[in-house]
């Protein structure tokens, strides 16, 4: 027969084990660096208008229009905007990213 005492330790180690699983999924999905156009591994599987104009899109930073310079920043919005880059790009772009 389990004991209450057995019991309530065994609920504090399957708490503490929810807690390291959240807490080490969210760890493992934020990502501390960002990824470089120049360096994302789907640019080498992406079509090749994508390729030639994916380092075109740009975003108003402070007033100022400057390149996108990571993967991760780039917008469905600020895709749309940069000429020879549609919806299928996009599709292509979101499925090689991962989301």
């Amino acid at each position: 027969m389990i004991t209450r005492e057995e019991y309530n330790k065994a609920l504090d180690i399957v708490e503490a084990y929810q807690k390291q699983l959240f807490i080490g999924g969210v760890t493992n999905s934020l990502r501390d660096e960002k990824t470089t156009i120049a360096n994302w591994e789907g640019l080498k599987d992406c079509n090749k208008r994508l390729r030639n104009n994916i380092g075109n899109i740009t975003e108003y930073k402070d007033g100022k229009l400057q390149e996108i310079k990571y993967v991760e920043d780039i917008s469905r919005f600020n895709f749309n905007k940069t000429e020879g880059l549609g919806k299928k790009s996009w599709r292509e772009f979101v499925y090689l990213r991962g989301y």
